[in-house]
């Protein structure tokens, strides 16, 4: 199956980042794609410890069909204990979706210098750097309509911040948590003398995940094609076949003539993944939805076990009735960028993420906040539409249960055998 895909990469903000509307980011606060409705924090709070989730990333994908999908941004949020993601990814982990149509009463546009930051090569024809002939949208600036009241946020994170201190009643929060964070933070002794307090203390930052720009390209043909032809589904015959053997693709090197084949005992679908991430290794996302093709997108597993099923792990959309399609990936490289204490045995972890999202765009009943001009009335405000998310860790048989005795030292047989592990 042939499938085009476009990679992720994290950088450093650039100068311009304040001015862009429309970003794909990992991490900070988000940036709403109607700013006078944001996300409240009663839809991100983590099943398990009872807190708001931090934004894990914002990816804007605008696609020409339908029409309300003119603008289109993807939120991923995940809590930021990572003691609470040892349960099922539903309990710590949302998605939300929301769109506009290209005339929306928020945002104006300008012939000049593109500032979008769209992320697809190949979501509707809409991308940044589009060479098509009678693609003018290359060509336009988006900014903020001028007639529009924006919405007060939370100082910590970036939600609705439909609370504020009950002293000086400028600062706002999503929640009691997040007003007790600034607190600590130092707006304890500003309040009191009525001075500005710092918009991000050290436990602000202990909150929200560090802030970096997505960029992408599209992945090289030899490894934008997903072809399971060269591995056998037998991994017993491995040597005989003509294809890739799984010592040449392990994650661990294996040295053939002093260790068996049946030592490595590493499952299929994780020798795929390594073997084509290998050429891009510091990618940190996988975009695959392409709504001009007549086939979805598949995700590049990282094991055999716990795959997602269709229609049980991912239900059709809740608001329109229409199947779910795989959109993109979030790799485990991001894990890199989240000032994450990899040693610590109960912070965040992944294999991948998945991200599933309704294959028609569909568009629902507005939330409650009325979006407020000062000029005049428009229509309701942005919808968030809840999108499904699934996790797969790596399986302890991916790199071979021999190797992960070795590799803990629990088996002194083959931990002689390996002078080195390069994990």
């Amino acid at each position: 199956m042939l499938q085009k895909i476009t990679l992720g990469y994290v950088e450093p903000l650039d100068d311009g980042f304040d001015k862009e509307v429309f970003p794909s980011k990992v991490g900070g606060k988000p940036k709403w794609l109607d700013p006078t409705c944001p996300l409240s924090a009663d839809k991100v709070i983590c099943d398990e410890c009872n807190k708001p989730m931090a934004m894990l990333l914002q990816l804007y994908a605008p696609e020409d069909e339908p029409a309300a999908a003119f603008h289109r941004m993807i939120y991923v949020f995940v809590c930021h204990n990572g003691r609470c993601h040892k349960v099922a990814a539903s309990r710590c982990m949302r998605v939300f979706r929301s769109q506009l149509p290209e005339h929306n009463g928020l945002y104006i546009e300008k012939v000049g210098e593109s500032t979008a930051n769209t992320l697809l090569a190949g979501s509707g024809g809409r991308a940044c750097g589009s060479e098509e002939e009678g693609d003018i949208d290359d060509d336009v600036e988006w900014e903020i309509s001028r007639n529009i009241k924006l919405a007060s946020l939370c100082v910590v994170c970036g939600l609705l911040g439909n609370k504020a201190c009950s002293k000086c009643h400028t600062r706002h929060y999503c929640s009691r948590d997040h007003q007790i964070i600034d607190w600590e933070s130092g707006h304890r002794n500003q309040c009191k003398r009525n001075e500005q307090t710092p918009e991000h203390g050290i436990n602000i930052y202990r909150t929200i995940f560090p802030e970096h720009l997505i960029v992408s390209e599209e992945e090289e043909e030899e490894n934008g094609i997903v072809d399971n032809s060269n591995i056998e589904d037998s991994d017993d015959d491995a040597e005989d076949n003509e294809g890739i053997k799984p010592e040449d693709m392990a994650l661990v090197p294996v040295n053939s003539e002093r260790v068996e084949d049946s030592a490595v005992d590493v499952d299929r679908a994780f020798l795929l993944f390594q073997n084509h991430t290998a050429k891009n290794s510091d990618q940190v996302l996988r975009y695959a939805r392409a709504p001009d093709s007549n086939q979805a997108g598949e995700p590049l597993y990282v094991s055999d076990a716990d795959k997602p099923e269709l229609g049980v792990d991912v239900p059709k959309c809740g608001s329109c009735g229409a199947k779910r399609e795989f959109e993109f990936q979030i790799m485990p490289q991001m894990l890199n960028y989240l000032s994450i204490d990899s040693t610590d045995p109960s912070s965040i972890d992944w294999g991948t993420l998945l991200v599933y999202t309704c294959s028609n765009n569909c568009s629902t009943e507005p939330e409650d906040c009325g979006r407020k001009t000062t000029t005049q009335k428009t229509d309701k405000s942005i919808a968030y539409l809840p999108e499904i998310i699934c996790r797969q860790n790596f399986s302890s048989q991916g790199i071979g249960e021999k190797y992960v005795r070795a590799m803990h030292g629990d088996d002194s047989g083959f931990e002689q055998q390996f002078e080195s592990l390069n994990v």
